[in-house]
């Protein structure tokens, strides 16, 4: 685990919060939609998990200069994450989660698992009513 997600979930953990298993299943079926909609490439289904006010950071630089996704904006981020060039790697996909609070839950995911391709890293994730409300994107340096 990175120095990020232990501090994250350390903070989590100390402040009292208590992680109930329908919080937890609640959270998984929200990442496993968003997960299976990102592996066939479908928009739509990606962003039927996302609130509309919803924050999505990703590295600066790797889709926009920011790296900063909010309201509308995330749909044209997730339209190039679904787009025919990157659903070869949404489909290689492996995922699991770390709950640390009733609505965070840390993704970490792999795709081109043992290949030369390989890429890793986390996701955080705050998933209010049914709905992400905000995310960020951390990839692992290569190997």
């Amino acid at each position: 685990m990175s120095r990020f997600a232990a501090t994250l979930a350390m903070s989590l953990l100390l402040s009292g919060a208590s992680l109930g298993a329908a919080h937890a299943d609640a959270l998984s079926m929200v990442l496993d939609h968003h997960v299976a909609n990102m592996k066939s490439g479908s928009l739509d289904g990606v962003m039927a998990d996302y609130a509309p006010d919803a924050v999505v950071v990703t590295p600066a630089g790797m889709i926009s200069p920011s790296g900063v996704f909010t309201g509308k904006d995330v749909r044209k981020l997730f339209a190039v994450l679904t787009d025919k060039d990157h659903v070869p790697g949404n489909k290689t996909m492996q995922t699991r989660y770390e709950n640390v609070s009733p609505d965070t839950t840390i993704m970490h995911w792999v795709q081109f698992k043992g290949s030369k391709q390989e890429v890793s890293g986390y996701d955080v994730f705050v998933v209010r009513g049914g709905k992400v409300v905000f995310q960020t994107v951390i990839v692992n340096p290569a190997k």
